[in-house]
Parts: C-alpha cells; structure tokens; sequence
C-alpha cells in the first residue's frame, strides 16, 4: 500500500494517495491521469511544520498451506510419518515485519494532513521501496520538525 492521507482538515485529502516529487520540490495529493482525477500539488516550501507522528514495526508470521503439504510429502517420504510432521513445521512459516508511519504536515494556510504508510513486509522489494520514500520525506522536511500533532 502507497502512502495514503488518512487524516486532514480538507475532506477532498482523505484517502488520497500521498507522492513527493523530490525533482519538482512538490507534494502532490491525488491521481490526475489524461484530465481523469483530481489532485492537489502543494510547494514543499508552503509546509510550515512536519513531524513523524510515530513508526509502528512487528514481526508476525505466515503460513503457505502449499509448502506445508510439500514439505510434509517430503519429509515423509524420507523419514516416515515423523518426517512428514516435521517436514511441514519448518517448510511453511515465513517471518514478515510489517511497518506503519504516520507523518503530519502542516501548511501555512493553516492546512493540515496525515500521511500514512502500511506496508506488510518491510523487507519486501516494494517495502523497501516505500521506506527509502519515507526516508526522503523525512530528509527534506527534518528541519520543519515541531508539528504540534
């Protein structure tokens, strides 16, 4: 899941995807694509206070019923029905860390938002991607850091 406005004072911010041009020094709120959509393009300079709200990260474990029954066909097929129990106690769990940030912006027209980021794996190829997002956000506003959130 991309960044996401969770909360605003503006009701046409709410639920809004949340992208920062780095190039542009731009915050833009929403989609427009071939004049389809709406959007809402915000100078970086017009944001008058910024803070990480807090950044949430647990552990938690999945199972893939697949793997287990390989896992246990091949266990058992090599040890016995001992094998098959233990072939799919280690074949089928996996250990994600998922990860939450919140991020509060205010504007200097008294505007404010709440960009939230919901990522299952953080170590996932797009997780990362989503956190080396976060991270130039945070970079480029860290000066702007007494949000009163």
């Amino acid at each position: 899941m991309p960044l996401t406005i969770t909360q605003s004072n503006k009701k046409d911010y709410i639920s809004r995807d949340f992208i920062f041009n780095a190039r542009k020094d731009k915050i833009v709120i929403g989609w427009k694509v071939f004049g389809i959509g709406k959007n809402f393009e915000i100078d970086c300079d017009e944001v008058k206070e910024f803070k990480v709200l807090d950044e949430n990260s647990k552990p938690f474990k999945t199972s893939s019923a697949l793997k287990k029954t390989g896992g246990a066909v091949v266990g058992g097929l090599l040890t016995g029905g001992v094998g098959a129990i233990i072939g799919a106690m280690i074949t089928g769990n996996k250990t994600k860390k998922d990860l939450k940030i919140n991020l509060g912006f205010k504007l200097k027209n008294k505007d404010w938002f709440i960009a939230t980021l919901d990522v299952e794996d953080k170590e996932s190829f797009t997780g990362g991607m989503e956190k080396s997002v976060i991270e130039e956000v945070i970079k480029r506003f860290s000066v702007k850091s007494e949000a009163p959130f």
